[in-house]
């Protein structure tokens, strides 16, 4: 009696571990969408362009989407709002190696962390260029916007080490589409 009161003991103890979620997994599974840029210009006319980066490596591009869904406040937004706005695109503009994108994706995890800093530089009218990233949030069920950098008429940074080779290379994608407008060097 005694050993079989240990061993059900044993047994609870060792299924709670089996079971146990990371809170935060990230490419726990492929998803819709890794990389994202966007551009907003309200100035003599509204202005929405970009592209996403799918789980395939294509870069997929919208300009002026009838409706774009948005981040709720804090940042996050369901697997089908995300396939919503990718089913917006209107072309693929190019295909980036997976390989490679997923040697970028990596990074994420702890980029997430990153501080974010206003570079102080300001612009008038230029609109804003976003790089961001989308990491799933176990523990919200719901993607997470990962800010890296943006530019324009706002200019802000994520510190995290490994955001600027991150942003150099969404950059050469960018330039390879129509759908990217980026301002100086930053």
């Amino acid at each position: 009696m005694k050993k079989s009161i240990i061993f059900s003991i044993l047994l609870v103890i060792a299924l709670g571990f089996t079971s146990c979620e990371q809170p935060d997994c990230g490419c726990q599974f492929k998803q819709p969408v890794l990389f994202q840029y966007e551009y907003y210009n309200y100035a003599w006319g509204f202005r929405h362009r970009g592209f996403l980066i799918d789980e395939y490596g294509n870069v997929n591009g919208f300009e002026q989407p009838s409706k774009w869904i948005v981040p709720d406040s804090s940042g996050m937004m369901s697997k089908a709002d995300l396939e919503y706005n990718l089913a917006q695109c209107d072309t693929v503009s190019g295909k980036v190696d997976e390989e490679v994108l997923d040697d970028y994706f990596r990074k994420i995890e702890d980029i997430r962390y990153g501080k974010i800093v206003d570079t102080g530089l300001y612009m008038a009218d230029a609109g804003t260029g976003v790089l961001s990233a989308w990491y799933w949030n176990e523990k919200a069920g719901k993607y997470e916007s990962v800010f890296l950098i943006s530019n324009g008429d706002v200019n802000k940074i994520n510190t995290h080490a490994s955001v600027k080779e991150i942003v150099e290379w969404l950059k050469k994608v960018g330039e390879k589409t129509n759908r990217f407008y980026w301002y100086g060097s930053n």
